[in-house]
């Protein structure tokens, strides 16, 4: 037997997908996410799902899972006591940072957290120049004195960030060694471990983070290998990370800052699976849950990736899908400003107590709320039929939040906080396209997650969009993206040459792909197994930022360096309308990328059972009113049929809207297409 089972945890719900390929069946559910011990909802959720379809835990042998364990552990402040030993001069690299203001002319902004307070960052003398020689060695006695000091302060663990350790690591394994032997049993970190890149902020907010959210990561993973053994489940427990890709327990544990992405990396696997399958090169995901809407891109075929994010304010530089968040979900709570204008998000009521209408203590009106007053979803068949909806309780709680301070009837206050709601999602989508040199009526909107297909099409009409893809499943869409993921391992390392040596790039992949196989033979997989990618970050001479580029396949020479100077003007050319191409260029960083591609699904669609038409309802539409809106079961939909709008499409964990004036039919691969 073979059944693969991808779980993904989000702010309100946990989402299963369990494929049976003997079968060719999906089976999905939706449990409660339980904040702050994740880990129950995940194992409930592979308990109802194994339980329910009468598996047993020994059927199961591929298992993946996508957490926000990390990313919550960074905005909820969660950072255990941590001390930093650098450079003397540099202890205050934390508080600096690297100057970017995020609003230029204010000199009242608030700086990002520094994460260590100054009495415990310890500067020792020691000093690399920017070639990586030795130019001060390290004080090893100023060092034993600096973690004598640190352990004696109490901390959990130490961050160790020195000058130009990316070129010369040796002061910085010196630190190590010196906390092996002073403080025996002391967690540390070392930048040129976590990474091994320019610029001295980055470099070490990222280890600080990484470090910082270590043992929580570590401690949820151990639950669940644990929890997974008591079951019989002898498959490994991949873990999705921020590139896309999958990875072991053990190897999230030691890549901490990599999971803070793994959710809403996977959903962004899925997109681009669905449609490339439809035939849309270029798309955008929009995957909107609970708590909050996740928009990605997928262009020329592939997902649009980046090596730089952002949480919570702080920078993370590590390889990543190009992800943006948005505080708009389904629990998104809608409010009345000082001002007296309408606001919605970005605070969350979370998946406890959650909206008002799931009857569970929530007084605050949220976007579910609203869409259940607009005749959007169905009261009596809201996630499986197991949760009664609080009908009578919603309206009122609106009526009193909302309405009456707006002035608006019912119906209308609740289209007003869908608006709202919708504008911060068009506002996230012109983002990563308008501001980045595309045009977004150029791409299809893929609608996911249990709230994005109520919203997409709005959402899709205001970006002059003309389709919107709802995939199959779409409201544990990102649990499926679980089951579909390559094996991924990243590596990177700043440029050591001066100029640009051809042979001393090869060189540098060459130390790169060895490293990379190695991680792969950790997973058990054999070198001919692995796919490897070759890029660089290239810039002009003089410029502050680099573009990624992939180099030709083979050995970097003098043709090569000649290829991927083209890529790079071309690449310059599309994203900021120009390109110099008398001007001399650079490398900053050399990346190897490789992947194992997981087997392909073998699963069916399963034949449609019936008539797909379910009755009809009054939905409330901008500019119509209520409209009579015929409902349809999602899952008895044919391949190939196809109907006008208005419609409701109803099925398990997430419903459907299609508009007035618009027509949806049905893809071979089960995708409902609507045109707009």
């Amino acid at each position: 037997m073979t059944v693969r089972i991808g779980i993904d945890t989000g702010g309100t719900f946990t989402d299963v997908v369990l494929v049976d390929e003997a079968t060719g069946t999906v089976y999905t559910t939706k449990t409660p996410s339980t904040p702050p011990e994740f880990d129950r909802g995940v194992l409930a959720g592979l308990d109802k799902v194994i339980e329910r379809e009468g598996y047993e835990g020994t059927d199961v042998d591929f298992l993946s899972h996508g957490t926000t364990v990390g990313t919550n552990a960074v905005l909820e402040g969660e950072i255990p006591d941590l001390g930093l030993i650098t450079n003397d001069g540099l202890r205050d690299v934390l508080e600096i940072g690297d100057q970017t203001r995020p609003e230029l002319y204010n000199l009242q902004t608030d700086k990002p957290p520094s994460l260590i307070p100054r009495h415990l960052r310890k500067g020792v003398p020691a000093r690399m120049d920017a070639q990586g020689e030795e130019v001060e060695p390290l004080d090893e006695e100023a060092t034993a004195v600096a973690v004598d000091e640190l352990v004696d302060e109490g901390v959990e663990a130490i961050v160790v960030s020195m000058l130009f350790s990316y070129l010369n690591d040796a002061h910085e394994r010196g630190v190590g060694r010196i906390i092996e032997e002073r403080a025996p049993g002391m967690d540390y970190s070392l930048s040129s471990a976590v990474h091994p890149e320019i610029r001295e902020y980055d470099r070490t907010i990222t280890t600080v983070l990484n470090q910082g959210i270590k043992s929580t990561v570590q401690d949820y993973f151990a639950r669940l290998d644990e929890g997974a053994d008591r079951r019989a489940i002898d498959a490994p427990f991949n873990v999705m990370h921020s590139g896309g890709g999958l990875f072991s327990t053990s190897q999230a544990t030691d890549n901490a800052i990599r999971t803070v992405l793994s959710g809403p990396a996977a959903g962004a696997v899925a997109a681009k699976s669905v449609s490339n399958s439809e035939g849309y090169a270029d798309a955008i995901g929009m995957d909107m849950g609970g708590t909050s809407a996740d928009v990605s891109i997928v262009r020329d075929g592939e997902i649009v990736r980046s090596t730089d994010g952002e949480i919570n304010d702080l920078p993370i530089n590590s390889p990543m899908i190009d992800i943006n968040t948005v505080g708009a979900g389904g629990g998104s709570i809608a409010w009345i400003d000082e001002g007296g204008a309408l606001r919605v998000g970005p605070e969350s009521s979370g998946a406890d107590p959650g909206p008002i209408c799931y009857g569970q203590g929530g007084t605050r009106p949220t976007v579910t709320d609203a869409n259940l007053i607009l005749g959007r979803i169905n009261p009596d068949n809201f996630l499986e039929g197991e949760m009664e909806l609080a009908v009578e309780r919603t309206r009122e709680g609106f009526r009193e939040r909302i309405a009456e301070p707006l002035g608006q009837g019912l119906e209308e206050a609740a289209q007003s906080v869908i608006d709202v709601a919708n504008a911060s999602l068009a506002r996230e989508i012109r983002r990563v396209t308008v501001e980045r040199g595309n045009d977004p009526a150029d791409f299809a909107l893929v609608a996911f997650g249990g709230a994005g297909p109520l919203q997409a099409p709005a959402v899709a009409e205001e970006m002059d969009m003309e389709t919107v893809i709802v995939p199959r499943s779409p409201g544990v869409f990102s649990a499926r993206g679980l089951l579909i993921a390559d094996v991924r391992v990243d590596e990177s390392h700043s440029y050591r040459g001066d100029g640009i040596d051809p042979a001393a790039v090869d060189e540098q992949f060459v130390e790169l792909e060895e490293s990379l196989l190695a991680r792969f033979g950790e997973q058990g997989f054999e070198a001919e197994e692995t796919t490897v990618e070759r890029q660089v970050d290239m810039r002009y001479q003089g410029q502050a930022y680099e573009i990624t580029v992939t180099a030709p396949v083979g050995a970097f020479d003098g043709s090569a360096l000649e290829e991927t100077t083209r890529r790079f003007h071309e690449e310059h050319a599309r994203l900021y309308g120009h390109a110099m191409e008398d001007e001399p260029v650079e490398i900053v960083t050399v990346r190897a990328n490789g992947y194992v591609p997981t087997p392909e699904l073998r699963d069916t669609m399963g034949a449609a059972v019936g008539d797909a038409e379910r009755g009809r309802r009054e939905v409330y539409f901008r500019g119509e009113g209520l409209v009579e809106t015929t409902v349809y079961e999602r899952t008895a939909l044919e391949p190939g049929t196809s109907f006008d709008g208005p419609a409701i499409l109803e099925e398990s964990g997430s419903t459907a809207i299609v508009h007035p004036r618009s027509t949806a039919h049905v893809s071979e691969d089960g995708s409902v297409i609507v045109s707009l």
